[in-house]
């Protein structure tokens, strides 16, 4: 299954504790596109980072070309892609994004997904801009409800957690 994860880019430490509980079960079954822009990035990239062996799982995919990235992003995608990730970048130079133009680029990865996930932890309703995305190409999407600072709502079940939508 291809699926697309997005989310918060603000993330407690027990939302990085779910994000990283999710990627363990599903990442050995499915294939991870992940688009690199004030998201869940930071975390996806350091679970495939401990876990090398799923590095062709995992598709990267950027604004501006790789050659233009800052560090650490520049050398992790470089290792990512040594492992056998793949990487593609859209070519747009400009340092800001509109909405209409982030979600053209969206358009053209979430178009091919079986799946979009949104980690979410209620900071910025703009994070949950890919299922709208998603629902206009008749995708699947879940909202993933993050536990923010609550630690006990790690422990609630996938359907408490997960919101399907479309």
């Amino acid at each position: 299954m291809q699926l697309f994860l997005s989310g918060s880019h603000t993330l407690t430490d027990y939302d990085k504790q779910e994000i990283q509980t999710y990627l363990e079960k599903f990442a050995p079954v499915n294939h991870i596109h992940l688009l690199c822009y004030k998201s869940i990035e930071n975390e996806v990239l350091q679970f495939f980072l401990k876990k090398e062996h799923l590095a062709p799982r995992l598709s990267i995919y950027t604004f501006a070309p790789k050659e233009c990235l800052p560090e650490p992003f520049l050398s992790t995608i470089d290792y990512l892609e040594r492992l056998g990730s793949s990487y593609q970048s859209f070519g747009y130079f400009d340092t800001v994004i509109t909405k209409s133009t982030y979600e053209k680029f969206l358009a053209q990865i979430v178009s091919k997904m079986d799946l979009v996930c949104c980690f979410y932890n209620g900071d910025k309703p703009t994070d949950v801009i890919p299922v709208d995305v998603a629902k206009s190409f008749d995708v699947q999407s879940m909202i993933y409800d993050l536990p923010k600072a609550k630690k006990h709502l790690l422990h609630r079940t996938s359907s408490d957690k997960i919101k399907l939508v479309n």
